[in-house]
């Protein structure tokens, strides 16, 4: 054989066995791995699904406060006067019944003196009135025994006129005028004791008025005196001594106290929040000022009333403040951990289809698809609170879509409680 044909009858051999190979690389495959195929396409085909769950809603609220002093007092000054001295400064700590400010008024001062000489004169015409009682007694008791002596004598120079002739007529007659004499001056004693006692009576009315003035004045002076109504911190000064100060609440007031070992936080409760509000729940927030420190504090005080602009609801919480790390005027957060206390309905957020400002579900029921209009509620998680025409154990599709149409027949996937779990972790990684 010639080169030339050995060379051709090598290229044709090795055409040969690419061939060869190729036609064993593309052998069609056996009916085990069609039929595997074939299920994996139909379990793929198939639309995922789940039940719908109750639950208790629980979540965590972040809600932002603000701290206030439990109790805060304006100082004003009762009367008008000059101060005399202030014996506090802003930031200064007072305790109940402190004296903070002196304030001197001279018209107040000679009423005080004037009312007290009234008092001292109407004791003294009372005492006067007591006296004359006593003397006008003395009076009538003698009055009293001089009667009884008359009348005894009356009775002596009756007896011996019986006698003729031993007691005359004028003696008998003189006898009789004394005892009407004697009874004279004693009813007139017993008059003049009782216009003394109605006088007494008088005098002693005017001692109480004078006693009673004397008092209203005194409380009156004794308000120069300044005296703290709790303890506290002094926040705000606006007098120095020399200062004309009055009542008027249109000038400001001397001094301001708030009581900081116990402060108020309040918290305006969105409206979808207040069901799980109970009183003495602790609730806790921190503040920019200590950042990584918790604070804490109780419920104590729910007002039961929105705000109609807000649409929130006031909620005192009172917070020990004993080592005055919080200061009044403090914006907080608020961490609660809410909890509804009845059960609603939860669905995974992909179950919820929005479209056209209009909020829907889809529904299998036999294989066939409803769609139902839903409201969504609060976010638990992964899962969103639903309320419409649906129940607990309802199959909803787990990813509806418009291309899944009403009435069409389905063929689900039921997944369990865990499969779900997982797709809904796997879900939130991404």
């Amino acid at each position: 054989m010639s080169s030339n044909s050995q060379c051709c009858f090598v290229i044709f051999v090795f055409f040969i066995g690419i061939l060869l190979s190729s036609c064993s690389l593309s052998e069609p495959p056996s009916h085990d791995q069609v039929s595997q195929q074939n299920q994996d396409f139909a379990h793929e085909s198939k639309i995922e699904t789940i039940l719908v769950s109750s639950n208790y809603l629980k979540k965590k609220i972040y809600m932002t406060a603000e701290l206030s002093a439990f109790r805060e007092v304006p100082i004003y000054p009762k009367v008008q006067g000059f101060v005399k001295d202030i014996l506090v400064d802003r930031g200064s700590p007072v305790h109940s019944g402190q004296v903070l400010v002196n304030i001197i008024a001279p018209e107040l001062e000679a009423n005080y003196r004037e009312s007290q000489a009234k008092y001292e004169g109407a004791k003294s015409a009372l005492l006067q009135v007591k006296s004359k009682i006593e003397g006008l007694i003395a009076q009538k008791d003698e009055a009293e025994a001089k009667l009884e002596a008359d009348e005894a004598n009356h009775k002596r120079v009756q007896h011996a006129a019986k006698t003729v002739g031993a007691i005359a007529e004028i003696d008998l007659e003189s006898a009789e005028k004394t005892v009407q004499a004697s009874k004279a001056r004693l009813r007139s004693a017993q008059q003049m004791i009782q216009t003394a006692r109605q006088e007494l009576e008088s005098e002693k009315a005017r001692v109480l008025a004078a006693e009673q003035a004397l008092v209203s004045v005194g409380q009156i002076k004794s308000y120069l005196t300044v005296r703290a109504p709790f303890n506290g911190i002094v926040s705000e000064r606006n007098v120095h001594e020399g200062s004309l100060v009055s009542s008027s609440p249109s000038n400001p007031p001397m001094l301001k106290i708030e009581e900081t070992s116990k402060l108020r936080l309040l918290v305006p409760v969105p409206e979808a929040a207040i069901a799980g509000i109970k009183q003495g729940e602790t609730m806790t927030f921190v503040v920019p000022a200590f950042v990584g420190k918790v604070f804490s504090g109780v419920v104590t005080r729910i007002s039961h009333t929105l705000e109609r602009k807000s649409r929130t609801m006031m909620v005192e919480l009172d917070v020990l403040n004993l080592k005055k790390d919080l200061q009044p005027g403090m914006y907080a957060e608020v961490v609660w951990d809410m909890s509804r206390p009845y059960k609603t309905l939860f669905v995974p957020s992909s179950a919820i289809l929005s479209n056209n400002d209009r909020t829907y579900i889809l529904r299998v029921r036999k294989n066939k698809v409803e769609r139902i209009l839903v409201d969504r509620g609060q976010l638990m998680g992964n899962l969103v609170e639903i309320v419409g025409d649906v129940k607990e154990g309802d199959e909803l599709v787990l990813h509806p879509s418009e291309e899944i149409k009403p009435d069409s027949i389905v063929e689900t996937r039921l997944l369990t409680p865990d499969q779900l779990q997982k797709t809904l972790d796997a879900n939130q990684e991404d």
